[in-house]
């Protein structure tokens, strides 16, 4: 795997970027291009870009909209072919191998000319964005981790949807929120799973549904609930081996097959699986732990008013979240970096972002408009400040490392087995963190 991973290095970094022509000119005006995946935000991203190109009459946007799999495909062929968008999209697990291979414009001179207030932006995600000591973007949207519940789920199981807000776990009978998801794990026969008559073999709703590949929607978070580094610092080792975060993922492993709670690791597995959203919309999972970005899923399969977010439970050592967000990055070879650096400017402002907020996108990445994000999907008749409390409450960025695709690989196929039963967390945790940290 560390071949694999040296071998894309190098591709990425194998052209010079100087001679690089990736955008054009129209007439005395300059056309910048602008990579993004998110189908959901097209009209957000239109009415941005329109607010800039009303203020910079001189420069055009134009747009080009991926899905998640082929936007990093096609961005690594555009590297690679010197050819890449002026201005796009990152995301924390992709940027420390493009900073490294030198394809992103370090921007840290320009913040500082320009006198740029970066306090607007939480410190754990303007951070996100430094490598050797450079800063490579601004801040674009934060995502954070919470329970999505569907509120006719607690109410046939008799549970005040208020319950929510003080669940507790622990690895031992599993507290309060592993009794929670009990009441609501109902069979054909109308019986819970706390309930003698109980038939685990026909389950027609569970307690709650979790499909992450990488740790980031489900045993991160019962890591850092339960006192454990998943790494040592940003692109650190990963000590996930330790004896606190085994027993996150034992916890994890123990609401599949200990208790029975959580749609079926058959089911969910990736990348093959459902997603949890999937399972709530259609009736299979009375809770989910998903991230803020599937907001637009849930609305898309869910009644208004049906379902609500809450806060993650408690773990051992108290609350805690992983948070994580996109940035806007510029190309290296870009033959307009001012240009593309103006637009960025302008994406990292309260002005754009306050767009995005209003429209209920994305949370934006200033922290002082969460609230017009609230407030967007309150007047939609969704309550989502557990996302909200997640983020502004304790919490750890996500994860950086020159590795991450190996780790991602890795733990894949490692945790997989775990949550069929096939393998025991100790030993998972131990080849993840071999191979993840091996030089």
């Amino acid at each position: 795997m560390r071949t694999m991973r040296t071998a894309a290095v190098a591709a990425l970094a194998a052209a010079p970027l100087a001679l690089a022509a990736c955008s054009g000119d129209d007439g005395d005006g300059v056309t910048l291009r602008y990579a993004f995946w998110d189908d959901n935000q097209v009209p957000a991203m239109e009415a941005i870009v329109e607010a800039f190109e009303d203020a910079n009459p001189d420069i055009d946007i134009e747009l080009e909209q991926n899905d998640w799999d082929a936007y990093w495909t096609s961005l690594d062929t555009q590297f690679a072919g010197q050819n890449a968008p002026d201005v796009f999209w990152n995301h924390v697990s992709k940027f420390p191998t493009f900073a490294e291979s030198e394809v992103l414009l370090p921007i840290g001179d320009r913040i500082e000319e320009d006198g740029l207030d970066t306090s607007i932006y939480p410190a754990e995600l303007y951070d996100s964005w430094t490598f050797d000591g450079e800063q490579y973007g601004l801040p674009k949207d934060w995502d954070s981790i919470a329970l999505v519940y569907r509120i006719d789920a607690l109410e046939a199981a008799g549970i005040d949807p208020a319950e929510v807000d003080d669940l507790e776990w622990n690895p031992d009978d599993g507290g309060t929120y592993v009794e929670f998801l009990q009441r609501l794990t109902i069979d054909e026969n109308g019986n819970n799973a706390l309930s003698p008559d109980f038939d685990a073999d026909n389950v027609a709703q569970y307690g709650t549904a979790m499909s992450s590949g990488t740790g980031q929607t489900d045993w991160w978070n019962y890591a850092v609930q339960n006192g454990c580094e998943i790494q040592s610092e940003p692109f650190g080792p990963y000590l996930i081996d330790a004896p606190e975060c085994v027993e996150a993922v034992q916890f994890t492993a123990d609401l599949y097959n200990r208790w029975g709670v959580t749609v079926p690791a058959t089911s969910t597995n990736q990348p093959a699986g459902g997603l949890a959203n999937e399972f709530v919309s259609s009736g299979q999972a009375a809770t989910a732990t998903d991230g803020s970005w599937t907001l637009s899923a849930y609305r898309e399969g869910l009644e208004q008013g049906t379902w609500a977010v809450g806060p993650l439970p408690s773990g051992p050592v108290g609350d805690g979240t992983v948070i994580n967000g996109l940035s806007n990055a510029i190309y290296a070879g870009s033959e307009h970096p001012d240009e593309a650096w103006e637009f960025v400017k302008f994406l990292g402002s309260e002005e754009a972002q306050k767009i995005a907020a209003d429209m209920g996108s994305v949370w934006p990445g200033v922290s002082s408009l969460n609230q017009n994000f609230t407030d967007f999907w309150a007047e939609e008749g969704v309550d989502v400040s557990g996302f909200q409390a997640a983020a502004e409450g304790p919490s750890t960025g996500y994860p950086l490392s020159l590795n991450d695709s190996v780790y991602s690989q890795v733990a894949l196929e490692e945790f997989n087995q775990v949550w069929l039963g096939e393998k025991d967390a100790a030993s998972a945790t131990e080849e993840v963190v071999a191979e993840a940290n091996a030089e």
